[in-house]
């Protein structure tokens, strides 16, 4: 029964197998997000011992948070993001976490917010579109709907954004979205509505980029995105490896066992 019930399980799982450069891609990206964390850790721990003058403390703490979401994913999923998800997700926390949050770059260059909003425009409308195609709903939808889809995720993941950034300024006393002008107890809504503006010309130029693709029926990246978003690979690939070599000795010993029974029938005969 047990063997059967393994076989039936083995059937049901839709991966593809990782290659080994794949494997090891994997482990470097692993390492990196690791030592991001601790990065984070590492400035939370300064900036307490230093009194937090540039109210960077949780900041810096919540990079551990973030660092954890790929991992967390891939438990409830069971199944490794792609690798290049996973690396754009490391740059994104470097840049954004790292260099713009905790080391307060965002105050130092005044360029870097604009630049980051508009990526994270478009990466976060192609994130809907990785969703998509791990469900295998981009292959029963039209492509203008996917398109439209994604530009309202990612304006949807702006708006969160921005409801917790307000919100921690608002709990945490943090100055996020910007620090209050002299005389004022909260800072304009300029800084906000330039973030979602920006987001918002990312996530278009996404929409113009599927679309163009589509259309024209080229390549144009998009494919190979959808390609590389499909393919799935299972988290514990050597353990379901083991379980099918069981199931395929097993299967091979019954096999056995059946041959050599109607052999000894044909004997008796």
């Amino acid at each position: 029964m047990k063997e059967k019930k393994a076989e039936e399980s083995l059937k049901k799982i839709d991966f593809t197998p990782s290659t080994k450069n794949e494997k090891i891609l994997r482990w470097i990206l692993i390492a990196v997000d690791i030592a991001i964390a601790l990065a984070g850790i590492g400035l939370a721990i300064y900036y307490k011992v230093a009194g937090d003058p540039n109210m960077r403390f949780l900041a810096s703490l919540g990079i551990l948070a973030f660092a954890a979401i790929p991992f967390a994913y891939e438990l409830i999923s069971r199944s490794k993001l792609p690798n290049s998800i996973f690396a754009l997700f490391n740059i994104y926390l470097i840049i954004t976490g790292i260099w713009g949050s905790a080391l307060n770059g965002y105050y130092h260059y005044a360029w870097l917010d604009i630049v980051v909003h508009f990526i994270m425009g478009y990466l976060m409308a192609a994130l809907w579109l990785f969703f998509l195609c791990r469900t295998k709903q981009h292959t029963k939808m039209h492509f203008v709907w996917i398109a439209l889809f994604c530009v309202f995720f990612s304006l949807f993941v702006e708006c969160v954004w921005e409801m917790s950034e307000w919100t921690v300024d608002s709990i945490a006393g943090q100055t996020s979205q910007g620090i209050p002008p002299e005389g004022f107890t909260v800072p304009l809504v300029t800084d906000t509505m330039e973030d979602i503006a920006c987001n918002f010309g990312g996530a278009i130029l996404f929409l113009i980029h599927y679309l163009i693709s589509k259309f024209t029926k080229k390549n144009l990246l998009i494919t190979s995105m959808e390609n590389e978003f499909t393919k799935k690979h299972l988290l514990f690939e050597k353990r379901h490896e083991k379980l099918a070599a069981q199931n395929n000795s097993s299967a091979g010993n019954i096999e056995q066992k059946n041959t050599l029974q109607n052999s000894t029938k044909n004997d008796e005969k």
